[in-house]
């Protein structure tokens, strides 16, 4: 008996890095020269980065949780400080703040930009405070009245609001480079910062070597050869977010709303809402039957992860329950595009094209 196989469908990834001959010249370059720990590309990487984001110095370290833990540690707050992280990211800062046995203070997320509200940390009365540009959002944190804000951009670089730039807002400043992010290097993170102080701390943190006396430190800086692809990639920073507003833009359209995109967003995610209640599941599903990989942009926030009642972070647990993150990054190819606008289209009457709670 003949059994006709099954029809596969090829998935259009939900992330993707995007590589080229510049990259791997890059990489070649370091490897001819020797000389492949942390040393000369890490700092011009750390340079390039930190004008980026609007600070005077930065530090390439392994990833970005370990820029969010070199970051508290400068802050050098007492055990079970409490700290306002938003209620609605990835566990990761959890990671952070358990290294230093800090206590995290969830707080719930603003309907205008899914980052943390501003106005609960204000009233929060915590020692410090986490604030993070979620899915390429800008978001006003310079608002933010805790003097110990560190900033994380992990998902937004690049982009100004308010005459300000995303990664000036704070004390200190976060990215991961990680192969998800907007720009790759593998595993990678930075720290950034203004104060001549904060940098000759971290450093002193850092560096293990030729000590006349020993104390903890942490092994965590960048080597060149993470550097030099991050040089490489932030060189083409700005083609690659000009490509996520023009895949952007013809999703909007797809879905019947030309109008301008929003100047403060990069689109690091597109994420879409299920225009019935409850049909998130549904949605993603349906995606991947047309060979589209969709996803929540939070697999579990962090309200969740800690065990914490959704009707105290009402905006994050509807964030939680609606979201659906679609491909959009530079490495999608144009027929790639045309297919989920496609799929758009035909299903624009069960898709909500900007989060609203």
């Amino acid at each position: 008996m003949y059994i006709k196989a099954p029809l596969t469908i090829s998935m259009i990834n939900h992330s993707k890095p995007i590589f080229d001959n510049l990259d791997r010249k890059a990489l070649g370059t370091v490897l001819d020269s020797g000389f492949a720990t942390s040393g000369p590309r890490a700092r011009q990487f750390g340079t390039m980065a930190a004008g980026t984001m609007g600070m005077k110095w930065g530090i390439p370290v392994q990833s970005g949780t370990d820029a969010l833990v070199l970051a508290l540690q400068l802050l050098k707050l007492p055990r079970n400080a409490k700290i306002a992280i938003p209620a609605y990211s990835c566990g990761a800062v959890l990671d952070a703040l358990a290294f230093h046995r800090l206590t995290p203070v969830p707080i719930d997320i603003s309907r205008d930009t899914l980052g943390i509200s501003i106005e609960m940390v204000n009233s929060s009365r915590c020692n410090a405070a986490i604030a993070a540009h979620l899915f390429g959002i800008a978001a006003p944190f310079h608002r933010i009245k805790i003097k110990n804000l560190v900033e994380d951009c992990a998902q937004c670089l690049g982009v100004s609001i308010e005459g300000r730039k995303v990664g000036s807002m704070g004390r200190l400043s976060t990215s991961s480079f990680y192969g998800t992010k907007i720009i790759c290097t593998g595993h990678g993170g930075i720290l950034c910062g203004d104060s001549p102080g904060d940098f000759r701390d971290a450093m002193e943190v850092l560096r293990h070597d030729k000590v006349e006396k020993w104390r903890p430190h942490l092994h965590f800086l960048m080597s060149d050869l993470n550097a030099a692809l991050g040089i490489s990639q932030l060189q083409k920073m700005p083609a690659m977010l000009r490509r996520r507003r023009r895949i952007a833009k013809t999703y909007m359209e797809a879905l019947g709303n030309p109008g301008p995109l929003p100047g403060n967003e990069i689109f690091f995610r597109f994420n879409v809402v299920p225009a019935k209640p409850g049909a998130q599941s549904s949605l993603i599903a349906k995606f991947a039957k047309a060979g589209i990989e969709a996803k929540k942009p939070v697999y579990k926030p962090i309200f969740r992860l800690m065990g914490l009642p959704p009707r105290n972070f009402p905006v994050a647990d509807w964030a939680d329950r609606n979201l659906v993150s679609i491909p959009i990054y530079p490495a999608l190819a144009d027929s790639q595009v045309a297919k989920i606008a496609e799929f758009l289209n035909r299903h624009k009457d069960e898709i909500r094209s900007r989060p609203s709670a």
